[in-house]
């Protein structure tokens, strides 16, 4: 439990940051990525808490290759990273399908070209394995390493897990006004933290993202690496991409209820196939593990 007060403690003080320098930083994001300044709130605190994570982990003591879970299998770590980008596409593909059988989520008006697919394929593989790299390098690397020195596995999955997703629902507010000062950003972050008071108007997708979190802890206990988790949460980002591209709502739709406003992906759908898939994943690694 003291290291995931830790990091919950280190990743709050990252957010702070960002929003006391944001006043400053703010026209370099603005002209580099024409970010707003609530985006640029969040990106920063990102960025300061990736960059600051070495010595975070020193001062914890967890920079061994075992408690971060970078230990590539024997046959490299191409692999488990194919394998999970296919088992995590393969997930999300039955999930839109099953929303496009039901209405939820029709392919949009014209034709499907495949020049438009195949690019929101690659900027889907590039940014979720990004993504996927970074989140499970924070979440499942050393977090987890360490709090199962003196936690076990459910304890430790399910929160990191709820931390997992308590931040994607963390997002600053647009600034009121037309100045930025220091006062502006930690009223903007305070607004992303209110947010959660909301939790019926997101408690669908926010439980897609708790049972995501416990899967991809299941892989790191299992393989005790990374590398599996990355290529699942890569193959997430992928199709999720690709849905968006060649689909949309349809919020007249009886079904709409299977998914929630946060990305209109995620919802209860995705939710059942996921837990589906943790509990088949769970049974059979433990059979291959038991194997003499």
């Amino acid at each position: 439990m003291p290291v995931y007060l830790a990091f919950l403690a280190y990743f709050v003080a990252c957010m702070l940051l960002s929003a006391l320098l944001l006043p400053w930083v703010q026209p370099w994001f603005h002209a580099w990525f024409d970010a707003t300044p609530d985006r640029s709130l969040y990106r920063f605190g990102m960025l300061l808490t990736a960059a600051g994570l070495p010595f975070f982990l020193k001062s914890l003591r967890l920079r061994d290759r075992i408690s971060i879970g970078w230990l590539p299998p024997p046959n490299g770590a191409r692999v488990p990273l194919v394998s999970g980008l296919l088992w995590g596409s393969l997930m999300l593909l039955l999930v839109v399908l099953a929303l496009m059988a039901f209405g939820v989520r029709p392919v949009k008006p014209g034709d499907i070209l495949l020049q438009k697919v195949l690019s929101a394929a690659l900027s889907g593989l590039l940014s979720g394995l990004v993504v996927g790299l970074l989140e499970e390098f924070f979440f499942r690397g050393p977090l987890q390493g360490g709090m199962r020195h003196s936690l076990g596995f459910w304890s430790s999955a399910t929160l990191i897990a709820l931390f997992y997703s308590v931040v994607h629902f963390i997002r600053p507010t647009p600034l009121a006004g037309d100045t930025l000062d220091v006062s502006g950003a930690l009223l903007m972050l305070w607004g992303g933290l209110q947010q959660l008071s909301g939790f019926a108007g997101y408690a669908d997708s926010f439980v897609t993202l708790v049972l995501a979190g416990i899967l991809l802890s299941m892989t790191r206990e299992r393989t005790g690496s990374l590398f599996l988790a990355i290529g699942v949460h890569a193959g997430w980002v992928m199709i999720i991409r690709i849905t968006k591209a060649v689909t949309e709502t349809d919020h007249s739709s009886g079904w709409v209820w299977l998914i929630g406003d946060y990305d209109n992906v995620t919802g209860w759908m995705a939710s059942l196939v996921i837990a589906l898939s943790a509990a088949a994943y769970w049974r059979v690694s433990r059979r291959s593990i038991a194997k003499p």
